[in-house]
């Protein structure tokens, strides 16, 4: 069986595919036209300054944590009560949670100077945090026979990476501090 023919001329069949392409193109702009419309909204959060405030807290409080759990990590690790293994996983857990705590803090737009203000403070302390626990981890490496002795950031003792994490524990609380937290 043979499909129908559109009968006409070639002006005929020209204009038609025309039709088609610029029916087809007009498609394609309403589809990305609706899809930047549905996703602009998604661009740029806006927030009040409480609500903002109130990440910039949690953010903080979350690296506070981690640091507590770092530095009795590297205590109980000292005192032999902790394995290597076991004291280098919850380090790299409290690694995790920083980056967590980073990530909120770099994704948040504030809404007015206040806010940015603790934004920032927040991500100097918790920059600072990060560098003293991911050198509590190193320092593990090094206590499990790892070959760091040139590792010049790495504190020598546990007291002394303690005494590193007790400074970036109270910059942490000096930044929730500024940010109205506990």
């Amino acid at each position: 069986m043979r499909a129908s023919v559109r009968s006409g001329t070639i002006a005929d069949v020209g204009r038609r595919a025309r039709n088609t392409r610029s029916g087809a193109v007009l498609g394609h702009v309403l589809v990305l036209a609706l899809a930047l419309g549905t996703t602009a909204g998604c661009t740029v959060s806006r927030q009040d300054p409480g609500q903002a405030t109130a990440a910039v807290v949690d953010a903080l409080a979350q690296a506070g944590s981690a640091v507590e759990t770092t530095r009795l990590t590297v205590r109980l690790l000292d005192d032999d009560r902790v394995t290597t293994p076991v004291a280098d996983a919850a380090v790299l857990d409290q690694v995790r949670v920083l980056e967590e705590s980073t990530a909120a803090l770099t994704t948040l737009v504030p809404p007015d100077d206040v806010s940015s203000a603790q934004r920032d403070a927040g991500l100097v302390a918790v920059a600072d945090a990060t560098r003293e626990v991911v050198a509590a981890r190193t320092w593990v490496a090094r206590e499990a026979g790892g070959d760091l002795s040139e590792a010049g950031a790495v504190p020598l003792t546990a007291s002394e990476l303690e005494a590193d994490l007790a400074r970036a524990a109270d910059d942490l609380d000096t930044a929730l501090a500024l940010a109205g937290g506990a």
